[in-house]
């Protein structure tokens, strides 16, 4: 009799264990990252050619060009992510319809980057229609803020995608200038 109550609370701990294991690896919040990272290497193989601005401490830049390292266009991008084990309470969410996710970073957890995110779906193919996010750093000699917002949308034959991204912010060291830029890129 005992073996057999051994063997019941084995597979109890187990199946405990397991079920814990699935939970902890499944997404919390939407999963920003990952679909960011499918568009990189989406328009790293399509190459497409794209219309972009930087305006960095009163100067501008225009260009148009397919010559893009996307992993580094998109880089605070995929920093957006909150999709971390560390972050699971990290972030109140709002549903203000089924289409819309807001992640607004609860006052208790002060020192992470993103401070706010928000998604919002296309109502057909349920893809990101449009991510936005603030991320803002600061410590006693360094502050900065980030605005950005990527615009996805269908593409003819290329299928659903990447149309438009800005990010828009500052930095500033103690006892400099601060240094105000906007880089935003059209995608054909």
């Amino acid at each position: 009799m005992k073996p057999f109550i051994l063997s019941l609370l084995c597979l109890f701990a187990f199946s405990c264990d397991s079920s814990t294991t699935q939970t902890a690896s499944k997404p919390v919040y939407f999963d920003v990252a990952g679909y960011v990272k499918g568009q990189i290497q989406r328009l790293s193989v399509q190459k497409p050619t794209v219309a972009k601005s930087a305006f960095i401490n009163q100067k501008t830049n225009n260009q148009t060009t397919q010559d893009i390292d996307w992993e580094k266009e998109l880089e605070l991008f995929v920093q957006a992510d909150i999709n971390k084990p560390a972050f699971r309470f990290s972030y109140t969410v709002v549903r203000p319809d089924s289409l819309t996710y807001q992640y607004t970073l609860k006052p208790t957890e002060e020192k992470l980057t993103v401070r706010a995110l928000t998604v919002k779906l296309d109502s057909t193919t349920r893809q990101p229609a449009q991510i936005t996010a603030v991320l803002k750093s600061e410590n006693p000699l360094y502050q900065s803020e980030r605005r950005i917002m990527l615009a996805s949308g269908a593409n003819g034959a290329k299928g659903w995608g990447v149309r438009q991204y800005r990010v828009e912010g500052f930095q500033q060291l103690t006892y400099f200038d601060r240094n105000e830029f906007r880089v935003q890129g059209s995608v054909n």
